[in-house]
């Protein structure tokens, strides 16, 4: 079957096996080439011959139409007709977050709040009952935050 579409073909060796190629001249005399590794490695693979894997090699690149393959193809074409739709995601509503009551932390606070009224603070104001308290103190403003530490990994 290869006789019919290529004249003639011949390996011309490189300095190396890696850069040895096949030279094919097909019917038409349009000369393609093709690496003998991947030749080699194709009739290893498929189990074929020099022949068959070079056939296999003209086909796949378009440069020989096999009528077989054109009507399996041709036949796929026709049921592949149906369009996936991707349905958006709803998005899940966030659940309120609610905090602990910390008495500790609370009463750091206030303790916290009744020194800077002392300190005849302006502007102080308890954000967070049990973790942020902000104020103004010569012209210049401060933040107090208030961090509980947790309990180290015991391994």
């Amino acid at each position: 079957m290869l006789q019919d579409i290529v004249k003639n073909y011949e390996l011309i060796k490189g300095r190396t096996e890696s850069t040895s190629e096949y030279v094919l001249t097909l019917a038409n005399d349009k000369k393609v080439k093709v690496a003998k590794s991947y030749i080699d490695k194709n009739m290893k693979n498929l189990e074929l011959d020099l022949e068959e894997t070079l056939l296999n090699f003209l086909e796949d690149n378009g440069y020989v139409i096999n009528e077989e393959q054109e009507e399996l193809d041709k036949k796929a074409r026709g049921v592949i007709k149906t369009i996936a739709t991707k349905e958006t995601p709803k998005k899940k509503t966030q659940k309120e977050r609610t905090q602990k009551d910390n008495p500790t932390k609370e009463l750091i606070i206030q303790t916290i709040v009744n020194a800077l009224q002392t300190l005849n603070t302006e502007n102080l104001i308890v954000e967070n009952k049990a973790k942020l308290v902000t104020f103004t103190l010569d012209n210049k403003d401060f933040k107090v935050d208030l961090v509980e530490k947790r309990k180290p990994k015991v391994k």
